[in-house]
């Protein structure tokens, strides 16, 4: 359990991340070797994920997300091709989320990618990438190789790239920030999801107190 505040507490258990199959991998045919030390095995053909690595490494997002926030830096959240909507849970100031098949240049290209017909109609929400008027200070990829040009954009701008890296990820030398994780389940996407909006709102928590201790 991770306590940021007397008002807010952001958990995350063992229980928790078994309950919801962040421990699961791929099919043993399909690995990246760079995953090797973050592997406990293989149980049915399936890669089992060292999930005490997983919650260590929340840890360090968790508050690098914090942090971020409360002193008001933009963070983008990609999830290409989402499985769930989560917009109105990401309707937060500093947030802005991008959940279509990436357009290529959206981010190294963005004023003239922007202007597009097919950009606009994908980005008509609050708070969606079409707000964005800078580049993010932090990127958050559910699935880094499902959002690869995404990720390689990020990358190629030196935007730091927090991702869920899953036992097939090729992309993780990308990542400056892994998760080891299963980032196919809805249910450890929805454990996720969940932890990033509470790191939000505690860093606008966090935010407020500043600005009254000014007052």
């Amino acid at each position: 359990m991770y306590k940021t505040s007397s008002n807010l507490t952001i958990k995350l258990t063992i229980n928790q991340m078994l309950m919801s199959n962040v421990h699961i991998g791929h099919k043993k045919k399909f690995l990246n070797t760079r995953i090797k030390p973050y592997l406990l095995g293989v149980r049915n053909n399936v890669y089992i994920l060292n999930i005490i690595h997983t919650g260590f490494q929340f840890k360090t997002v968790i508050n690098m997300i914090i942090n971020l926030i409360s002193i008001r830096q933009k963070l983008l959240i990609v999830k290409d091709r989402d499985i769930f909507n989560f917009r109105q849970l990401l309707n937060l100031n500093h947030v802005f989320f991008y959940d279509k098949k990436w357009i290529g240049g959206s981010l190294t290209n963005f004023r003239k990618v922007r202007q597009s017909s097919k950009f606009q109609e994908d980005n008509n929400f609050y708070n969606s990438l079409g707000s964005m008027r800078y580049m993010p200070s932090l990127v958050f990829f559910f699935d880094s190789d499902l959002s690869k040009w995404a990720t390689i954009e990020a990358s190629n701008l030196e935007i730091p790239i927090i991702s869920i890296i899953d036992s097939n990820t090729t992309l993780s030398n990308l990542v400056n920030y892994p998760i080891v994780g299963n980032s196919k389940s809805f249910e450890s996407v929805f454990l996720y999801l969940n932890l990033l909006v509470n790191s939000i709102l505690k860093g606008h928590q966090k935010e407020l107190l500043k600005i009254l201790r000014i007052i």
